[in-house]
């Protein structure tokens, strides 16, 4: 693939863009967005889904559908985690069902290894393939976005960890969880400990060589 994101100005860019998007959206691919808890999978994986013109589906986004579905201001953390699972047989129903009719799908969550079977079962089953991204970066860091996220008032009240993460090594052994999911040796790592200097164009153009 050409250089496409090097000069936007051209024309010559925007026809090459539009080829390989074309190619990426026929390519019968899923792209998983996973990684450590703040590390901006959701926000990325929305920006990545408008660009690509690829449909994007977040498990917390199911899961705070259903949660709203209660009646109540606060499950316990538990129940919480029972909602959780609930989303993700919902999550995977939505997923196979794209793939039956061949199409690309961007999917988003701190997915764990128990994932992997799953989704390499779906892979084999529609003969599709598939490419990691994975949005990592320094722990400290990243448990203080964790925090002032957690005890935002924006924060929706079905993904609130109700104190579970406030320790560092709780933080810590998820983010070492969050690694044991791999599905091959197709992955993106994206270092999100400074926001400001994530090459977003270069998210892109790997994607786009990966999948075209």
């Amino acid at each position: 693939m050409n250089e496409i994101l090097k000069d936007k100005n051209n024309s010559e860019y925007r026809r090459d863009l539009n080829i390989e998007l074309t190619k990426c959206k026929n390519s019968k691919s899923i792209i998983i967005v996973t990684g450590e808890l703040a590390a901006g999978k959701t926000s990325y994986g929305k920006k990545i889904s408008k660009l690509l013109e690829i449909p994007f589906f977040s498990k917390d986004e199911i899961k705070k559908i259903l949660y709203d579905s209660f009646s109540c201001d606060n499950l316990a953390y538990e129940a919480k985690r029972k909602l959780g699972a609930s989303s993700y047989s919902i999550f995977y129903y939505i997923i196979e069902e794209q793939l039956k009719v061949g199409k690309s799908v961007i999917v988003e969550s701190n997915f764990a290894k128990e994932s992997v079977s799953i989704i390499k079962e779906l892979l084999n089953k529609y003969n599709y393939k598939s490419i990691t991204i994975r949005f990592e970066g320094d722990l400290q860091i990243l448990h203080k976005r964790f925090l002032e996220r957690e005890y935002s008032s924006e924060r929706h009240m079905g993904l609130v960890s109700n104190g579970v993460f406030d320790d560092f090594k709780n933080f810590e052994q998820a983010a070492m969880k969050s690694k044991e999911f791999k599905i091959n040796n197709n992955e993106i790592l994206v270092d999100t400990t400074d926001f400001s200097k994530v090459d977003f164009d270069e998210i892109i153009e790997n994607i786009l060589k990966s999948l075209s």
